[in-house]
């Protein structure tokens, strides 16, 4: 709701979201589906991006209402005073940081400029650095700083917080799930899908759907491919995201040429692989909340992932989430992907219905969001 101003009329209170990049991936996704579900005229948004590009997203980050400007992070000598005059510029009643731990650094910028409402958005479990000396004091020196200039830090799950290093007791510190709008996904078609990728209406199709990242681990599921047709010659590999293929030919450079997988690459619409999937397979080494894994579930396709910290959460809370370890190795994975495949119709429902009556749904998430904006 809009903050009453002078004489009870209503103010539109400005929200300024600091991030790298407005390119195609889970968080970015969460924050479309965010921006597009809060009104306009009560919540100007603006997202400032750091990577030195807006991202291929941003122009539906404008259609949506919000605001799109870019703070570079090069030359970082110059950052601070960028960034001080982006915010200074923006005027903003509310900053939000998207970037890890070092959203105390811009949570310290809007401290110093009086900005009341300053959030700090912890996507992962881990920032992806190896854990030497200097990295662990460098981690140390931004939590302490984050204790001291945010308002509140809220992490998609409770592993992700955990690395913001929450002191006992500190009420600023909770968990804010990553959402799903399920209305997006409305009208998928299974026949329509499969015609469109060319799969025959039978064959059992393990999707991944995920940008060319080390985190994502990739380069298993060719393994993983490999051990399903041979328990089932006619398996396929629907691959879907963006950043090419150069992780997985680096690894196995007859990649290209490999039987059952079809290259779909980024996708515009998650509905287009999804619908043809029997199941979601993600063998990620690390993760946040991944939105991608909500949208599955919101559709009633079981999902296969790495036993990791942040899915357990997903799992204890929606049914159709099944976590091996990596360690397993293919053939495990292999062979209880080819079973979920099997999923029925009436256990798609059942992981459906489950989805819509979890935390993990749009209107929860923009209620908690504009709550905390507008207090």
């Amino acid at each position: 709701m809009c903050s009453p101003g002078p004489g009870g009329a209503a103010v539109t209170v400005r929200v300024a979201h600091v991030v790298g990049s407005l390119d195609r991936g889970g968080a970015e996704t969460v924050s479309l589906d965010i921006c597009r579900a809060v009104p306009a005229d009560e919540f100007a948004q603006t997202f400032v991006t750091l990577g030195g590009t807006e991202g291929s997203l941003a122009h539906l980050f404008r259609v949506a209402g919000a605001q799109v400007r870019q703070c570079p992070l090069r030359p970082a000598r110059l950052f601070l005073p960028r960034l001080w005059h982006c915010l200074r510029t923006l005027r903003p009643d509310v900053v939000v940081a998207h970037v890890s731990l070092s959203s105390a650094v811009v949570l310290g910028v809007a401290r110093v400029l009086g900005v009341p409402v300053r959030v700090a958005r912890m996507w992962s479990e881990g920032d992806g650095r190896a854990d030497r000396p200097g990295r662990r004091l460098r981690r140390a020196g931004l939590r302490l700083l984050l204790r001291q200039v945010s308002t509140d830090v809220v992490g998609v799950t409770e592993a992700a917080l955990a690395f913001a290093g929450p002191r006992p007791g500190d009420r600023r510190y909770r968990v804010l799930y990553n959402s799903v709008d399920v209305a997006r996904l409305a009208g998928a078609d299974r026949a329509a899908a499969r015609r469109r990728w060319g799969i025959a209406p039978e064959t059992p199709v393990l999707l991944h759907l995920g940008r060319a990242a080390e985190a994502k681990n990739r380069p298993y599921l060719v393994e993983l491919l490999r051990a399903a047709r041979r328990i089932r010659p006619d398996s396929t590999l629907l691959l879907a995201g963006p950043g090419g293929v150069v992780d997985l030919t680096s690894v196995y450079p007859e990649f290209p040429e490999e039987p059952g997988i079809v290259l779909a690459g980024e996708v515009d619409e998650v509905t287009e692989v999804l619908a043809a999937a029997d199941v979601f397979v993600l063998p990620s080494r690390r993760e946040g909340l991944p939105g991608v894994v909500l949208e599955a579930l919101a559709l009633g396709l079981p999902v296969l992932a790495s036993d990791l910290a942040c899915l357990r959460e997903v799992g204890a809370q929606v049914e159709g989430v099944t976590l091996l370890p990596l360690a397993a190795g293919p053939e495990r994975w292999a062979r209880v992907a080819l079973d979920l495949a099997e999923t029925s119709a009436t256990q798609r429902h059942r992981i459906r219905r489950s989805l819509l009556g979890s935390p993990f749904v749009l209107p929860r998430a923009v209620a908690e969001w504009t709550r905390m904006w507008a207090r």
